[in-house]
């Protein structure tokens, strides 16, 4: 591969030689590809073998990681090569707890104007995540520094990565950073989803409990943390919550995004209810999330039928637009 062409035209000849190749050709180009100097090639390189799952490059996907933390600003600039490798071994399974441990504790600050940018946080991300599949028997430990990272998507993805440990101690790591919060909400919102996911019906109370939360936005991120975890008893809950609010406001309204995400037929004819009999704000909200199901024929005909006797010329109109048929894409 002529190290005086262009590196795009290099990284196309990649990909066509790639596209035809046999299984070994395909490894040896790989692996020529993942010795190149230029970083965007490596990268493409190591995205191919993510998505063809080609294990037997675990070594070379190390070594070329390896050599380009040598000076990694100027080898690697925006970190575009080590995070696909990162990715490409989280892809294959790879099991190498050393290098995660590593990877995690690593940043890349960049120059900007007026300062610098860590460019590395998908990188950490990703090697939580493939530390949290090994069987590396400290893995929590590492992955709890994480949940202190000065970058919230990094904080992010150690809950999304805890949440992949042994349940009862992911539990009890997730529980503790929901109550000691996070400077961005998105993330303990994500621990109150992640909860949900690892602990099930045991973490209901504990994050329906945040649906008072003092925090602006914060009791509307437990509520479609419970919608989205399916359970029936948080359906109960959301709408126990629903009913003993009888001046709703625009916080309450987001219990009826939750009910849309939960997804159940018993969540659906609730918002139907809303439609039929709540306030027209309510209805308003209850329409357009229902829109998202515009397809199923009878909630449409149920929701229609429903309006109709409604006999509300504005919520009739609302329905028109949100359940119009649309051309894909629109």
């Amino acid at each position: 591969m002529a190290k005086r062409q262009d590196p795009r035209t290099r990284i196309d000849d990649f990909s066509a030689r790639c596209e035809h190749a046999t299984p070994g050709q395909l490894l040896a180009t790989v692996r020529e590809a993942l010795a190149d100097p230029h970083s965007l090639l490596v990268a493409k390189a190591a995205e191919l073998a993510g998505d063809r799952l080609l294990d037997a490059l675990e070594p070379d996907l190390v070594a070329a990681y390896r050599r380009l933390l040598d000076d990694p600003i100027k080898r690697d600039p925006g970190c575009i090569a080590k995070g696909a490798i990162a990715r490409a071994l989280v892809a294959i399974d790879a099991q190498d707890a050393d290098f995660y441990i590593d990877g995690i504790g690593f940043r890349q600050p960049e120059p900007t104007w007026g300062g610098s940018v860590d460019t590395a946080v998908d990188l950490r991300v990703s090697c939580a995540t493939g530390l949290a599949n090994t069987a590396h028997p400290r893995a929590l430990v590492h992955l709890v520094y994480l949940l202190h990272d000065p970058e919230p998507h990094a904080r992010s993805g150690a809950v999304h990565a805890i949440a992949c440990t042994e349940p009862l101690a992911a539990e009890a790591v997730l529980r503790a950073k929901a109550l000691c919060g996070d400077a961005e909400l998105e993330v303990t919102g994500d621990c109150l989803v992640a909860l949900l996911q690892v602990a099930g019906i045991e973490a209901l109370d504990f994050v329906a409990g945040f649906l008072d939360a003092p925090e602006t936005g914060l009791g509307g991120l437990a509520a479609l943390a419970l919608g989205g975890s399916h359970l029936d008893e948080a359906l109960g809950l959301l709408r126990a919550r629903w009913d003993a609010e009888p001046f709703k406001r625009d916080a309450d309204r987001l219990l009826l995004r939750a009910a849309a995400l939960h997804r159940s037929e018993s969540a659906l004819e609730w918002l139907i209810e809303v439609a039929a009999e709540a306030d027209r704000a309510s209805a308003e909200v209850a329409i357009t999330e229902l829109a998202t199901y515009r397809n199923n024929a009878r909630l449409r005909s149920r929701l229609g039928e429903a309006l109709a006797e409604r006999g509300d010329p504005r919520l009739q109109a609302r329905f028109e637009r949100a359940f119009a048929d649309r051309a894909p894409g629109d």
